[in-house]
């Protein structure tokens, strides 16, 4: 029977596109070219920190085959760090190593791995993987499209795009975890909006966004605020509304005494809000923030390390 083959059209519209990472130029051209007769686009990486911006800056990616045993960051660390991005959850992430012993392959795994192989690599084998590594990956997205709604409820804050506030706790365990593991600076700035039109009959503490009576002034700004404080942090900051007008920002890889510029970016973007949203040349609405700031210390927990963070 003659294999199926597509027109090259329909070919180009359905590629698949695969990190493959190794130190070994023979072996990246080598699976780089099996994957392109196989009607997919390699994308080459040669070390552990090309790989993690070719994952940030060239992604998404359908598929990441990872070599092991690398200089500088080794792959199971790339692994770790891809999947504990939102994006790399959904990656299928295939591990090869020269190592085949049983350890090797639960550290694998246990790493956030999704596959494992051993080198040398059977092509036909690694094809086979690849192939069920995109039906899995596929089936994530499926389910992701199917939950996204409830999920976005879930996690963020509809007026503000701000994450929710028990969401960011349950990141910031996260992230403290690693902080510590690795001995990065972790810090955490709790802001309080000041200037923000009083909503009349709602309830101070917010959760229903959607309520009629707020749909003014406030609302608006609120809004504009959520804008603007995003536009004004790092794709990995975590910020999260916690009420009405108080804010809460996790800068993971940040140093107390670094977080004044940050500070500074965010009092001139929330300042420079006008006070019609909806009307740019409209006069300032006068918004301001009180601002806390904490750095991670030896034994803080999430509470801990938001209390020491309260504005003064």
């Amino acid at each position: 029977m003659e294999p199926l083959t597509l027109p090259d059209e329909q070919q180009e519209s359905t590629r698949r596109r695969v990190l493959v990472v190794d130190d070994d130029n023979h072996a990246v051209r080598i699976l780089s070219d099996f994957l392109e007769a196989r009607h997919m686009d390699a994308v080459p990486a040669f070390d552990g920190h090309e790989a993690l911006a070719r994952f940030h800056d060239d992604g998404p990616f359908d598929v990441i085959i990872l070599d092991v045993m690398m200089p500088g960051i080794d792959g199971l660390e790339v692994c770790r760090r891809i999947k504990a991005t939102t994006l790399g959850l959904m990656t299928p992430v295939l591990l090869l190593s020269a190592r085949s012993d049983t350890r090797s392959r639960v550290a694998g795994l246990y790493g956030g791995a999704d596959e494992y192989m051993s080198k040398p690599v059977d092509l036909r084998e690694l094809a086979a993987r690849v192939d069920v590594l995109l039906r899995v990956r596929d089936r994530y997205h499926e389910l992701a499209e199917r939950r996204s709604d409830d999920l976005d409820a879930a996690v963020q804050d509809s007026l503000t795009g701000a994450l929710s506030g028990e969401y960011l706790r349950r990141r910031l365990d996260e992230e403290i975890a690693r902080a510590d593991r690795y001995s990065l600076a972790l810090s955490v700035v709790i802001v309080d909006l000041v200037g923000l039109p009083e909503p009349g009959e709602v309830e101070d503490d917010l959760d229903d966004t959607t309520s009629m009576e707020f749909a003014g002034p406030a609302f608006k700004l609120l809004e504009a605020v959520g804008g603007a404080i995003n536009s004004s942090l790092r794709s990995h900051d975590l910020f999260a509304r916690l009420r009405r007008s108080r804010f809460a920002i996790v800068l993971p890889h940040t140093s107390r005494h670094s977080v004044q510029t940050v500070i500074d970016r965010l009092q001139a973007a929330v300042g420079g809000i006008a006070g019609d949203p909806d009307n740019p040349e409209s006069s300032g609405a006068g918004l301001s923030l009180r601002v806390g700031v904490a750095e991670l210390g030896p034994r803080m927990d999430a509470t801990t390390l938001l209390a020491r963070a309260e504005p003064r």
